[in-house]
């Protein structure tokens, strides 16, 4: 299953101690079927992680990702492609608003 797509590796303990859930679980927060899930993993709309153990793994970032999408293929009507375009613009904007964020802690 994972060979297709590329996940952060994280250890057991972590995923233990932490608020992940598993990739079906995901699917049925966002209402989304799994092998649609891992269609983004592959077109790297989302990021996930993996345990030791080689389950999938979504933090709350992850989820969060998979509602907007799951929200603008839905109700939008917006093409997977399109889809892709927006997610690219987010992390670009995200991206900035750290940047900015940083430069302005260096004024201070």
């Amino acid at each position: 299953m994972t060979d297709h797509y590329e996940l952060t590796c994280i250890s057991e303990s972590v995923a233990s101690e932490s608020s992940f859930c598993e990739l079906n679980e995901a699917a049925n927060l966002c209402g989304l079927h799994p092998e649609m899930i891992e269609e983004f993993l592959r077109g790297h709309l989302v990021q996930a992680y993996q345990s030791e153990g080689g389950t999938v793994l979504f933090d709350h970032a992850g989820i969060f990702r998979l509602r907007q999408i799951a929200h603008l293929r839905d109700h939008e009507q917006m093409s997977l492609r399109v889809i892709r375009d927006i997610v690219g613009l987010l992390d670009s904007l995200d991206s900035r608003e750290a940047e900015l964020r940083e430069l302005r802690e260096r004024l201070r």
